[in-house]
C-alpha cells in the first residue's frame, strides 16, 4: 500500500512552502532555478519525497536542523543529507515505537483523533501502522556535515546560508534565505523552548547573533507550527523574550515557574517538592522560566560556559 502524500501545505512566499507533517513537525521546501532545498524530515509519516516531487522535479538538497526524533524521520527517502557533526551520531530514523508513541500523543493533543473512548476515529489522512516508516525502511543516505557559514546555491540568486545555533541540541542549525528574507530556525527558537545541550551563556550568545541578523530577514519560521499558524512566522516578541530570560539567568535572576504539560494531559501541581524543577533520566535538572507567552526550560546547573 502506498504511503500517503496528503500533507497539509501552504506556499507562503515565492517558491517557498511549509509542509505540515500532521501537527508533528514542519518541513520547508525552497525551490531555486537549479535545485530545491528540503529543511527537515519530520517523524517519518508518509511519502515526503513523493509529495515534494509533485511540486518540483529539481534535484533535492536535504538539510537537517538538528538530530532529534521529529526532524530526521523520513531522511532515508533522500540520497544524501546535511547535518551538523555534533548531531550526526543519532539513528536515522530513531526507533519506530518511540516515534509512534509521540505521534499518537500529538494526535490526541491536537484533536487529530477524537479522544477516549473514540480513539479509533483518526481525523488525519494516514494510518500510523502503514504510513509511519520502519527503522530500516530505505537505504541510509550519504551523510555530509554542515559547518557554520556554509552556503547552498539553489540557482537564480537563491543562496541559503547555514549558521550554528546550539542550545536545544549541540548541533542545532538555522538557515537564512536572503532572497526571500526568511530565517528557518528548526527548534533553536520557539514559544515553548527547551535548551540545555549547551550552557545558557553559550546559547544566549548564538541567539543574540540570530537577532543581529534581523536586517536580513523579515520573519522567523521554526520547525513546529504549534505556536503560530501554518505559513506564518513566529510573532516578533518571541526572540526578545527568550534573550531577556537567558540574560536574567546569566545575571543570577532566575524565577522558575510551574506549567502544565504541553503534551496536553493534566499534570498535578507538585506542592510537596522543595523546588519547581525536575530531574531528567540523564540526571540533569530542568526548570521552566516564563516571560509573556514564552516558556524556556533550562538546566540551572548549566548556566556558565566555564562550568
Amino acid at each position: 500500500m502506498a504511503r500517503t502524500k496528503l500533507y497539509p501545505m501552504v506556499q507562503f512566499k515565492k517558491d517557498t512552502w511549509e509542509i505540515d507533517e500532521f501537527d508533528c513537525a514542519s518541513i520547508f521546501l525552497l525551490v531555486g532555478s537549479e535545485k530545491a532545498m528540503v529543511i527537515d524530515c519530520g517523524m517519518g509519516i508518509g511519502n515526503l519525497r513523493g509529495a515534494i516531487e509533485q511540486i518540483t522535479d529539481k534535484p533535492l538538497v536535504c538539510v537537517i536542523s538538528h538530530g532529534h526524533v521529529d526532524h530526521t524521520g523520513n531522511a532515508r527517502q533522500f540520497d544524501e543529507i546535511w547535518i551538523h557533526p555534533n548531531d550526526a551520531d543519532r539513528a536515522i530514523p530513531q526507533p519506530f515505537e518511540k516515534r509512534k508513541y509521540d505521534i499518537q500523543r500529538i494526535a490526541r493533543r491536537q484533536k487529530g483523533c477524537i479522544g477516549a473512548p473514540y480513539t479509533m476515529f483518526n481525523l488525519y489522512p494516514y494510518d500510523i501502522d502503514t504510513d509511519l516508516c520502519g527503522d530500516e525502511d530505505g537505504e541510509m543516505p550519504v551523510v555530509r556535515y554542515l559547518e557554520d557559514g556554509m552556503q547552498f546555491d539553489l540557482g537564480g540568486g537563491r543562496i541559503v546560508t547555514a549558521y550554528e545555533c546550539p542550545g536545544h541540541s549541540r548541533g542545532e542549525m538555522i538557515f537564512l534565505d536572503e532572497q526571500t528574507r526568511t530565517l528557518f530556525c528548526g527548534d533553536a527558537l520557539n514559544f515553548n523552548l527547551g535548551i540545555g545541550a549547551e550552557p545558557v551563556e553559550k546559547t544566549l550568545r548564538y541567539l543574540k547573533r540570530m537577532r543581529d541578523l534581523s536586517d536580513r530577514y523579515d520573519g522567523i519560521y521554526n520547525g513546529h507550527h504549534d505556536f503560530r499558524a501554518l505559513g506564518r512566522p513566529l510573532d516578533g516578541d518571541c526572540l526578545p523574550n527568550v534573550i531577556a530570560l537567558l540574560e536574567d539567568a546569566v545575571n543570577g535572576r532566575i524565577c522558575p515557574c510551574e506549567t502544565p504539560s504541553f503534551w496536553g494531559q493534566s499534570v498535578p501541581l507538585t506542592l510537596d517538592r522543595h523546588d519547581v524543577g525536575f530531574v531528567s533520566p540523564d540526571g540533569s535538572k530542568r526548570i521552566t522560566l516564563r516571560r509573556g507567552r514564552n516558556f524556556v526550560g533550562i538546566n540551572p546547573d548549566k548556566i556558565y560556559e566555564q562550568e
